[in-house]
This record gives C-alpha cells, structure tokens and sequence, in this order.
C-alpha cells in the first residue's frame, strides 16, 4: 500500500508506478493520431503542447525512475525459472535418496515429512514466499547429523545441499532488491505527487479528446482511449492485481 507524506490533493487515479507507463501509451497514440487531434483543436497541433507534455514527463521521471517498480510478471516467472532448473536434478537425486534411506532406517523423519513435494508445488505456483519457506524446511531436515549421515550412505554429497541453499538465496536476494524497488516507488511526497498531478493533467486530456473524437466514426478505436482499458493492460503485464478505478 502506498505511503504518504505529503498535503498536496492526489489527482492522478493510479498507482504512482504505473504513471510514467501509462504516460508512455497515451503519448504514443497522440504521436500517432496528432494530425487528427490537430483537426479537433488547434492546441493540440500547436509545438509547444508536446514541448510542455515532454518537460512534465522529465519533471516527472526525475522523481520516480522508470527503473523502479513493482516485481512483474515476467520478473517472477524468470526467477522461479532459474530456480527450478537449478533444482531439477538435486530435488530428483533427493527423494530417490530419500526413499532408499527410508527402507534402511536412520532418517528423524519420513520421506514425506522432509516436504519435498511442497517445495515442487511451490515451484508450479510460482509462490516465492512459500518456495522460501519449504525451502528452508527441507534444509533444516536435511542437514539434521543424522539424517545427513542417513543420505549421505546413499550418496547425497555436500554439493547437492549447497544447491539447496544457493537456490534459497537466489530467491532472498531477489526478493530483497524487490523490496527496495517497492519501498522507493511507493513513497508519495509533495514532491512526486505535483509532478504526478501535472503529467496527468495531459494524460487525461488526450485520452479524453481521442474517446469523444472517435466515439461515432471510430467506436473500436474510441475504446482504445479508454483509462481502464490502458490500466488494465498495464497490471495484466506486470502480474498486478487489484480493481482498476479511473477517473
């Protein structure tokens, strides 16, 4: 949830992250359609309407780098990847391990009790929290002395934990950096919500514009000027969640 430190009245109707994004839409498609925005008013074919637009979008992008944002989609899907891969063979060598020392006795628990399955459905789910946190059982069962002792008879080797543990803090490490990111792109100050409130006094205008301008030749394309749309185009790129509110 974002954090506010500041008085000024927010006027943009979403997420401070997502702003520069959907800013970069809109401007696309009045470049694309100036011509014809020209023809509805002359403020729009006149230079210094992008020039004024442009120094917003600076202003703007100063305070809330492009860089900084919420993990996406394709972040967590490209990470749990990794993961996955880097755990195929030890996770497959564990539990056939598992088993053979189960039938020999010295395990502290059961095969099943080690939770390899939880970690595998974590992997499908792509719920790093939860990957984290099977993870670290398996870790704490494995390297109990005897049950260490138990697997390493049937040739679990210290490599094979270290794979393990270099997994767990693949996963630490990026969800660390996303805390970072998170932190610094939802703090709203004085500052960033001025800037925020000026670049959506164009974005709203323009999509605005563009929805009355083709609302009757051009209905299909009067609907791609629409804010929910655009938002909702944005939180399905980037995994978000949440209901869309324009206005």
């Amino acid at each position: 949830m974002s954090k506010t430190t500041s008085e000024t009245a927010r006027l943009f109707r979403c997420r401070l992250e997502e702003l520069g994004p959907l800013n970069d839409m809109v401007s696309a498609m009045f470049k694309t359609n100036q011509d014809e925005f020209g023809k509805a008013s002359p403020d729009y074919a006149d230079k210094d309407y992008l020039k004024g637009w442009d120094a917003r979008k600076a202003d703007f992008a100063e305070l809330v780098p492009t860089g900084v944002h919420r993990a996406t989609d394709k972040d967590v899907t490209k990470t749990m990847a990794q993961v996955a891969k880097s755990l195929r063979d030890p996770l497959n060598y564990l539990d056939l391990r598992l088993k053979r020392a189960t039938k020999k006795g010295g395990l502290t628990a059961s095969a099943a009790d080690f939770g390899l399955g939880k970690v595998r459905s974590e992997i499908s789910t792509r719920d790093m929290e939860g990957l984290d946190g099977a993870l670290g059982h398996l870790l704490q069962l494995v390297q109990q002395p005897a049950n260490l002792a138990a697997l390493t008879t049937q040739g679990h080797t210290t490599d094979d934990t270290q794979a393990l543990v270099d997994a767990r803090k693949q996963l630490g490490a990026f969800n660390t950096d996303q805390n970072t990111n998170q932190n610094a792109a939802l703090e709203l100050t004085d500052e960033n919500i001025k800037a925020g409130n000026a670049l959506w006094e164009y974005v709203v205008d323009v999509l605005g514009t563009g929805a009355l301008m083709y609302k009757e030749k051009q209905p299909k394309k009067a609907k791609t000027f629409s804010m929910a749309t655009l938002l909702k185009r944005i939180r399905k790129e980037n995994g978000g969640a949440g209901d869309v509110k324009a206005g």
